[in-house]
């Protein structure tokens, strides 16, 4: 359910764009969208399992959100700057921003005596236990997390930022609505997963509604102004 909710980036762009960018969305993609915001219900619904909303929701709701920003502002930039180098950026700061949290969490969790010591004491336990639990997680799951790490993450990135050099965020949105449809295809060879009927619905939906944008969709008005604005920046 969480892998879906983060596609509700793809739904997301749109209202995005219009609302912060005063960007003119064509008909086609509120269409679109709307048809994959169905699609995606449709999908998160079959066999949910009883389990209750609870705080991931809300978490996947706003990286979804986050998402959707990063779409947008990608389609201005990548056309401007080099795919290595922006990805090489984009990563430095996941990193930066990955170890200060888990340091923050760390910390958090020290014992009360350790609170009650010194500044120093602290921030070495916090350091000490990060380290400890990084190299515990590389040793136990060497594999997956590279795969994670190089694959899914920093790959993805930069063939990411390659691919919007040449499409609108909108027209990438709905490309990336084919997600959960790759999610639950390597669900079922790997897992042994299966979709209900609503969720085979929910598939076709999904699949005709990246079909239409890919064929149909052009560039946002406002996308050649923008990327202009950018060139002038970057010279």
């Amino acid at each position: 359910r969480s892998g879906l909710l983060l596609y509700l980036n793809v739904k997301l762009v749109p209202f995005f764009a219009l609302a912060l960018f005063g960007r003119a969305v064509p008909l086609s993609a509120w269409l679109s969208a709307l048809a994959a915001l169905i699609g995606t219900g449709l999908v998160a619904g079959d066999g949910a399992g009883g389990v209750p909303p609870n705080v991931g929701d809300a978490l996947s709701v706003a990286a979804a959100s986050a998402s959707a920003m990063f779409i947008l502002r990608l389609e201005t930039f990548a056309s401007v700057t080099d795919p290595k180098s922006l990805n090489a950026v984009c990563q430095l700061g996941v990193f930066v921003l990955s170890v200060a949290w888990a340091l923050a969490q760390a910390t958090l969790d020290a014992p009360l005596e350790v609170w009650q010591s010194s500044t120093p004491a602290l921030a070495t336990y916090a350091c000490t236990n990060l380290a400890a639990h990084a190299w515990s997680t590389l040793q136990t799951h060497p594999v997956e997390v590279v795969y994670l790490g190089v694959i899914t993450t920093a790959f993805t990135s930069w063939l990411q930022t390659i691919g919007q050099q040449s499409v609108s965020a909108t027209t990438a949105s709905a490309i990336y609505a084919l997600d959960p449809l790759w999610g639950c295809l390597f669900a079922y060879l790997w897992l042994g997963e299966e979709l209900g009927p609503q969720g085979l619905v929910g598939c076709f939906v999904l699949f005709f509604v990246w079909l239409y944008q890919f064929v149909t969709a052009g560039p946002l008005d406002g996308d050649v102004d923008d990327k202009k604005a950018v060139s002038s920046e970057v010279a």
